[in-house]
């Protein structure tokens, strides 16, 4: 069985494909200006079979723009469209969530070493600090692999 995570975004993101220790890494493939390649996820999601896919909540924070509210709001539909155009069945999880059941360091690199640690062979896709989106899909497709 395969398990997805996407840790969503307008501009960066991450999507992970993830059975035992086998697991493929991509950046959520987005457009300069314009939020997310939708065909390009739908082929990554579609790639594989996917069990479930493990979404991060969105949302708003106090003093964060409108125009970066927006902006980040149509990514998130965006994802969430794929997956349903896409029928891939999928789970809205809070960071808080899937970060402390999975026991996600706190610190801003936490997600991206515990993910080297935990899949040795992600480490090459992994290697650079902005890579820590990518990390924390993985890290959510492992959440939704313990879940089942």
């Amino acid at each position: 069985m395969i398990y997805c995570g996407i840790d969503p975004g307008y501009r960066t993101g991450g999507v992970a494909l993830l059975s035992g220790k086998w697991c493929e890494l991509h950046d959520l493939p987005v457009f300069t200006e314009n939020g997310v390649d939708c065909a390009g996820l739908i082929d990554i999601i579609r790639s594989v079979e996917i069990e479930m896919c493990i979404v991060e909540r969105q949302q708003a924070f106090p003093m964060q723009g409108g125009s970066s509210i927006f902006k980040l709001g149509m990514g998130y539909g965006q994802i969430l469209a794929c997956l349903a155009a896409a029928k891939v069945p999928h789970r809205i999880v809070s960071p808080r969530k899937w970060k402390n059941a999975c026991n996600v360091p706190t610190d801003k690199d936490g997600a991206r070493r515990m993910a080297i640690q935990l899949y040795p062979n992600a480490a090459q896709d992994l290697r650079l600090k902005k890579h820590e989106h990518r990390a924390e899909a993985l890290l959510m497709a492992a959440y939704g692999e313990a879940i089942g």
